[in-house]
């Protein structure tokens, strides 16, 4: 394992501890203040094709981002991951159970948004057999608004080590090269921290949206060394 995945990986334990102190309560007051900023500003509201994260807990919660969005009359997408199975041959067959990219893809309405089942880490997603519509038939997106473990105020973010994101960000810079969409992270703020370790793969997002301006969890980089 590279030292940069080590730190990674060290940082998820680390803010897993920290978000485990935030109270429900608290994430409301928070998610609450956030949507308001995300909602009220000039970038939100002249978007017409937003990608959206379902939120799970140790998340800003963005249910109202997303009923706003569509009474707003936007396009919303939502991510879905496919799971498939890979067949290996040893000696026998083996199933081993694995993701393969996130897409993106249109919330029809309200109600299929309150109906989505909750998957794999308690995430609420499309079932795979609702053909929904795919985000890169019809254009690119204009908003994109993603979660993350951990971000810094610059925009370097730390996600769950799956690479969706980063893998999404960049498919996206493939289908549409002319157009690219804004990245906003939404983050509680006990994940915001001074630095983060990135590689080459990691994409920079254009800004975070947290409430408050203090750093609040800066003790990881001392603990890591």
């Amino acid at each position: 394992m590279s030292v940069i995945k080590e730190v990674k990986a060290e940082l998820r334990h680390f803010m897993k501890t920290c978000l485990e102190k935030v109270s429900p309560e608290e994430t409301k007051q928070q998610s609450e203040a956030v949507c308001r900023k995300v909602t009220d500003s000039k970038w939100f509201q002249d978007s017409k094709r937003i990608s959206i994260y379902v939120s799970t807990t140790g998340e800003i919660q963005t249910d109202s981002i997303i009923d706003t969005a569509l009474k707003m009359g936007k396009e919303v997408f939502i991510p879905q991951v496919r799971f498939v199975f890979n067949l290996r041959i040893k000696l026998e067959f083996q199933f081993t159970k694995g993701s393969t990219a996130m897409e993106m893809v249109r919330l029809p309405d309200q109600k299929s948004f309150d109906s989505l089942p909750s998957t794999l880490w308690g995430i609420r997603q499309p079932d795979p057999s609702w053909s929904w519509e795919s985000y890169h038939t019809s254009g690119p997106l204009d908003l994109i608004l993603a979660p993350g473990v951990a971000f810094t105020p610059a925009g370097l973010r730390c996600g769950h080590g799956k690479g969706y994101y980063d893998r999404f960000f960049s498919t996206h810079s493939s289908n549409f090269p002319l157009k690219s969409p804004l990245r906003i992270g939404l983050a509680l703020r006990q994940q915001i921290i001074k630095n983060i370790p990135v590689s080459e793969t990691d994409i920079q997002l254009d800004d975070v949206i947290y409430e408050g301006e203090k750093i609040v969890t800066d003790g990881f980089m001392e603990i890591s060394k």
